[in-house]
């Protein structure tokens, strides 16, 4: 297990011997261990930014709405989350698909020479 990103509410690690094969990171937040693939994470980046828009539902009424739901076909989510909690998670998702694609990133931007 390698640490790729960690901050003050999680911590995300890519595994070596992951159980599904599919799902290589492993992304700790508070006592939560959630097995997920780039594409999920990618996912989640979505709900916690949509997560600051105003809610309509009867038990928020137009405010923020003070939990995420995360959904797929074997488990759903619900994490508790207030302001700086999302920050938190926004920053632990981006930090960890930074890490996930810097080798692709500098890749690309290499300075080719002599060629």
């Amino acid at each position: 297990m390698t640490l790729l990103y960690q901050n003050k509410y999680g911590a995300a690690y890519m595994l070596n011997n992951a159980p599904n094969p599919n799902c290589k990171i492993q992304l700790i937040i508070d006592t939560i261990g959630l097995f997920m693939c780039k594409e999920d994470l990618q996912n989640l980046l979505g709900i916690v930014q949509r997560s600051y828009e105003p809610c309509y539902c009867n038990d928020c009424g137009g405010k923020a709405c003070n939990k995420i739901w995360c959904a797929n076909p074997l488990v759903d989510i619900c994490l508790k989350v207030n302001e700086p909690t999302l920050d938190l998670l926004e920053d632990l998702i981006k930090g960890t698909q930074f890490m996930l694609n810097i080798d692709e990133t500098l890749d690309e931007h290499r300075l080719r020479t002599g060629e």
